[in-house]
């Protein structure tokens, strides 16, 4: 009765221990919205969201406007797009766009 019992304590054991390793620990960045990813991937600029597109600026000392640099849009009737107006990159997702992706796309303009 007692090798039952021990069995037993070790199998509640280990599927403790696979729930917990499969739990996701990291809740707090999932809650957080796509500018809120990108303001902490790029601190030293400014990112707003305007007409549901997010913008990536460079504050300009003495002056109200920033300089824009890149703007993601997400739309999901188009295919990836990469263009570039003047300086400003306008990058269009059908999808969310992970982190890895954006810093790639918008590393020649930020």
């Amino acid at each position: 009765m007692e090798k039952y019992l021990i069995v037993a304590i070790v199998l509640v054991a280990c599927i403790l221990l696979v729930i917990y390793t499969q739990i996701d620990h990291s809740k707090s960045s999932k809650k957080l919205s796509l500018k809120e990813k990108i303001q902490q991937e790029f601190p030293q600029y400014k990112v707003i969201e305007r007409n549901e597109n997010i913008v990536i600026c460079k504050p300009i000392a003495g002056s109200r406007i920033d300089e824009e640099l890149a703007l993601i849009r997400i739309d999901p009737n188009q295919n990836k797009n990469l263009r570039t107006v003047g300086k400003m990159l306008i990058a269009t997702y059908s999808k969310q766009p992970s982190l890895r992706e954006i810093r790639k796309d918008v590393a020649d303009y930020v």
